[in-house]
């Protein structure tokens, strides 16, 4: 029996942290699988006079929306709102990567802010997919982040929610060959590196070699000074702590001191001022 990790942290929503992640945001969302530097060089754009920074400056800002909603004072609807939903994005991917002890740190390769069809809508399935080597096991996180300032503890999305974060998460503890699915679906967008780890796993799960592998189920829940209530924000992860046994689970709380719709909106204020910057 592993012992949920139930964690917070609390976050200042000070400038720093605003550019900090506004700028993360854009790296990720304008990812490419090529680089710039190498296009510079080819024989193509030589010939035609182009260099390889005003393509980047171009994809990137077609990579990050522009919310006519929001331009215009509109309150923007909780489940079409791109940017509070990346920003939990944002911040599962950052304390998976970032966050914890260094020896306990996962490598995400596949992150749904960067890989989503349209940058218009939401992403569908898997926040991120990491993994890390312990022990000489190989271990694969699960990452799923939601955002509420619901005046109710828990809020819907931990787990009351057709798509909440514990229906999410046990639908793939149970559902072995779901998870096999959407890691062999994702496995094709990687590196050769990447691959090879993620591959790996998905041939243990297929071949039932449970012992050489483990998963984490990472989680993260954005909540403010005005709603959150420890440790019932934390849900059924709280009080049915054996439902993910035997693997791991990892759920923190992002706590701002700011309210969640103040944040998202200087967020995505930020964004939009340094993409126009760099055209």
């Amino acid at each position: 029996m592993a012992t949920p990790k139930l964690t917070k942290e609390d976050i200042v929503v000070s400038d720093k942290f605003i550019i900090k992640f506004s700028e993360m945001y854009i790296k990720q969302r304008a990812e490419t699988k090529f680089d710039y530097n190498a296009v510079d060089q080819s024989l193509l754009f030589k010939k035609h006079g182009f260099q390889s920074e005003i393509l980047e400056n171009i994809i990137t800002r077609n990579s990050v929306a522009i919310d006519i909603k929001r331009e215009s004072g509109e309150k923007r609807a909780v489940f079409t709102d791109i940017y509070r939903s990346d920003l939990g994005e944002l911040l599962l991917t950052y304390f998976f990567e970032e966050k914890i002890p260094v020896s306990e740190r996962f490598k995400i390769p596949y992150k749904n802010i960067t890989n989503r069809e349209l940058a218009s809508l939401p992403g569908r399935g898997l926040d991120a997919i990491g993994y890390r080597e312990i022990n000489s096991k190989i271990e694969l996180l699960i990452g799923e982040g939601k955002v509420s300032e619901q005046k109710k503890n828990p809020p819907h999305v931990v787990d009351y929610n057709h798509d909440s974060i514990y229906n999410t998460q046990i639908k793939f503890k149970e559902n072995k060959k779901l998870l096999i699915n959407r890691l062999s679906d994702y496995c094709r967008k990687l590196s050769i590196q990447d691959a090879e780890k993620i591959g790996v796993v998905i041939l243990l799960m297929q071949f039932e070699r449970s012992d050489e592998y483990d998963l984490v189920f990472g989680c993260s829940l954005v909540r403010d000074k005005t709603c959150l209530k420890l440790n019932d924000d934390f849900g059924k992860f709280y009080t049915q702590q054996t439902d993910f046994d035997p693997y791991q689970v990892s759920f923190c709380i992002m706590n701002f001191d700011k309210e969640i719709n103040e944040t998202i909106d200087l967020f995505y204020e930020k964004v939009q001022e340094l993409c126009n910057r760099s055209l």
